[in-house]
């Protein structure tokens, strides 16, 4: 038997034995209630039927469950289908995104294989040292190895993300048909490789991957709300390994360059018993 496994309010993920949406505070138990007696109210209101059998073939127009199905199931199929409708107008944004995507695929690959060039090649790449990384500071981004790793790294991202945005697109258009054919629909959500993607994309690009985290942090959706935080603290992260490693470069060049202090000469004083 199919349960309620949205809110029929904010269409937020619940389960059979919640009492209260955690999303927008609505009483399940109550509206699983009232579910019921609208459609046993609906039961008892007989519309004049055109013929016996048009209303037998539909019985939601009529206002009536189909055979066999509960007042509950009636409910969530007529909510599926204005889930198809939302799922509907989300895809050509999932389009777009997917296009930017692939574009932002192809220009930082490019922008990485210049600065690898730049470099002298991987053999370089492979030279830095956590010394040399530690000495640049806040030169880290005039160093062409380091525009490599972080260009490479952006890159990986929009890639996941071009993955993850085309699995979603199939994920809509399965649900959307499932829906049509009267089938259950699975739940769309974030795929993992755009999630992944952006995480990257936050440690690599911290300003942002802050912006962008605190964007979807305000979302009441849980999977997008994890998501920012996610995002939030690999940009954090990011940004304290630049930071601390500038302040560590600060402090041991002031430390170089502090005059020494003078040490005053010891003054040997005569013992009087051997001057004698």
């Amino acid at each position: 038997m199919r349960v309620m496994s949205n809110c029929p309010k904010c269409g937020a993920k619940v389960s059979q034995t919640d009492t209260q949406c955690l999303d927008c505070g609505l009483d399940l138990v109550q509206a699983r209630v009232d579910i019921v007696k609208q459609a046993q109210q609906n039961a008892r209101t007989v519309a004049k039927p055109a013929t016996g059998a048009a209303a037998a073939a539909n019985p939601a127009a009529a206002g009536l469950v189909a055979p066999g199905e509960s007042a509950e199931e009636k409910r969530l199929r007529v909510f599926d289908k204005q889930q198809a409708q939302e799922l509907r107008k989300q895809r050509p944004a999932i389009v777009v995104a997917a296009i930017l995507a692939a574009a932002f695929t192809g220009g930082l690959a490019a922008a990485a294989k210049g600065f690898l060039g730049s470099a002298g090649g991987f053999a370089t790449i492979k030279t830095l040292t956590y010394a040399q990384f530690k000495a640049l500071g806040f030169g880290l981004f005039s160093d062409p190895r380091i525009m490599f790793i972080v260009c490479a790294g952006l890159a990986l991202a929009a890639f996941l993300c071009l993955i993850g945005e085309g699995l979603r697109l199939w994920a809509v258009s399965a649900a959307i048909t499932a829906v049509a054919r009267g089938q259950v629909p699975n739940v769309v959500g974030v795929a993992v490789f755009t999630m992944i993607g952006l995480v990257i994309g936050a440690f690599f690009c911290p300003p942002l991957g802050l912006i962008m985290g605190i964007l979807f942090k305000l979302s009441k959706d849980q999977d997008t709300n994890s998501l920012g935080s996610m995002m939030i603290y690999a940009a954090i992260l990011a940004a304290a390994i630049v930071v601390v490693n500038t302040i560590w470069n600060l402090a041991g060049a002031h430390l170089k360059t502090a005059p020494a202090a003078k040490v005053t000469p010891a003054v040997s004083l005569p013992v009087p018993w051997r001057t004698a």
